[in-house]
C-alpha cells in the first residue's frame, strides 16, 4: 500500500559535519565465546566476540557471564572484569545486581572506547550467523535475554526508544533477523514516506540506543553501586595473577587476541561520519549504509573492511558514505 511522504529529508550539507570517525569492530570466527579456564589460581570467564552488535547483545552475554559466574564462585568472592566498554559495563552492572563485588580494570571507560562509536540500533549484524563455539540455541536465548533486559530499564534515563526504520527494496534481506521474536517481520510498502527518489522498500520498528546517554547512565549505576573502574592495562597474562579477586571475567573485545592468544578474533573496520543532531524520528537501513539519529550526532554509516586493523579516519570513504546518502535524498 502507497504512503505519502510523512518525514522531513536530513541536512546532509558540508556545514553540519561534525567529524569523521573509524572503529574496529570486534569479530571472531565462531561467534561469540563464553566459556570459563583456570589461569592458574584464578578463575577466567570470558566474555567477547560480539562483532558488529555489542550494544545489541551485552546485556543477555552479561547475563550468560553471570551465570557461569555463579557455578564456579563463591557468592562472597570479588570479581574482577578486564574491559570498561559497553560488554564490560553491562557485566559489571548484572553482577552488581546479583550482589557481588565487582573491579573493572581497563584502560579507557565508557565513552572513551571504540562502544562510543555504535549507532546503535537492536539488530543482530555484523556477527557470524551460525556461531558454531556456543550453538545457534544458545544464541538466540542470548539475544532474547538481551532485548528483554533492555526493556526492563528505565527506557529515558537509558536512552532507549522504538523507532521505525526504512529499507529499500534493493537492500539485502535478512529474514533470519526476524524470525528469533526480538523484532517484528517487516511490512512491504509501495512507496517509502521519505524524500528522495520514489521507491518501495519495507518497514519494522526497533529498539534504538543512543550510546553516549546509556554508556554513562551505566556508569553513573556502578559508581552508585560502589564499583570502581581502575584504570590500567594488562600485556602479559602473569600478570593477572596478581589481582586480588580470585575470578575474572575478560571482556577485552579485541585486546583478547594478543593478550589470550585467540587468533579466531579479526578486525572489521567501520567508517562513520558524524553531523549535528537532528531529530529525524526515523532510520535508514541498507546493510553497511545506515543513518542513525542519534541525540548528540546524526550518524551516517558506513563500511565493514574486514581485515583492516587501520583506524585512521578515511576521508575518500567518508565522502563516499555522505555521497551515498545525499543521493538516498535526493540532494545531490
Amino acid at each position: 500500500m502507497a504512503q505519502s511522504t510523512q518525514f522531513e529529508a536530513p541536512d546532509l550539507s558540508d556545514e553540519r559535519i561534525l567529524r569523521i570517525v573509524a572503529g574496529i569492530r570486534p569479530c571472531r570466527h565462531g561467534g561469540l565465546r563464553l566459556e570459563t579456564e583456570q589461569l592458574g589460581s584464578k578463575t577466567l570467564i570470558h566474555n567477547y566476540g560480539h562483532g558488529g552488535c555489542g550494544i545489541t547483545l551485552s546485556m543477555g552475554t552479561a547475563i550468560a557471564a553471570a551465570d557461569l559466574l555463579d557455578q564456579c564462585s563463591e557468592s562472597d568472592a570479588p570479581i574482577a572484569i578486564l574491559g570498561a566498554g559497553v560488554v564490560g559495563l553491562t557485566t559489571a552492572r548484572e553482577l552488581t545486581l546479583r550482589g557481588r563485588k565487582v573491579t573493572i580494570y581497563s584502560e579507557k571507560s565508557g565513552t572513551e572506547t571504540l562502544s562510543a562509536l555504535a549507532g546503535a540500533l537492536f539488530l543482530p549484524v555484523g556477527i557470524e550467523t551460525e556461531h558454531p563455539d556456543i550453538g545457534q540455541e544458545r544464541f538466540l536465548n542470548i539475544l532474547i535475554d538481551s532485548k528483554h533486559a533492555l526493556n526492563q530499564l528505565d527506557q529515558a534515563r537509558f536512552g532507549i526508544q522504538d523507532l521505525p526504520v526504512y529499507e529499500p527494496a534493493f537492500a539485502a534481506d535478512s529474514e533470519f533477523l526476524f524470525t528469533n521474536g526480538t523484532i517484528a517481520p517487516p511490512t512491504d510498502l509501495d512507496l517509502l514516506p521519505i524524500p528522495g527518489p520514489p521507491r518501495s522498500g519495507r518497514t519494522f520498528n526497533a529498539t534504538f540506543i543512543h550510546t553516549h546517554r546509556f554508556l554513562n547512565t551505566l556508569i553513573e549505576d556502578l559508581a552508585n553501586a560502589g564499583v570502581e573502574i581502575q584504570s590500567r592495562s594488562f600485556t602479559d597474562r602473569q600478570e593477572l595473577e596478581h589481582l586480588q579477586e580470585p575470578t575474572i571475567v575478560n571482556c577485552l573485545a579485541l585486546g583478547s587476541r594478543s593478550l589470550f592468544d585467540d587468533k579466531s578474533l579479526y578486525p572489521a573496520r567501520g567508517i562513520l561520519v558524524h553531523m549535528e543532531p537532528q531529530d529525524l524520528g526515523y532510520i535508514i537501513h541498507d546493510g553497511y549504509k545506515y543513518m542513525f539519529p542519534r541525540e548528540d550526532a546524526l550518524v551516517l554509516g558506513g563500511c565493514f573492511d574486514e581485515g583492516v586493523w587501520d583506524d585512521t579516519p578515511d576521508e575518500l570513504i567518508a565522502n563516499e558514505i555522505l555521497a551515498h546518502h545525499r543521493r538516498f535524498f535526493g540532494l545531490s
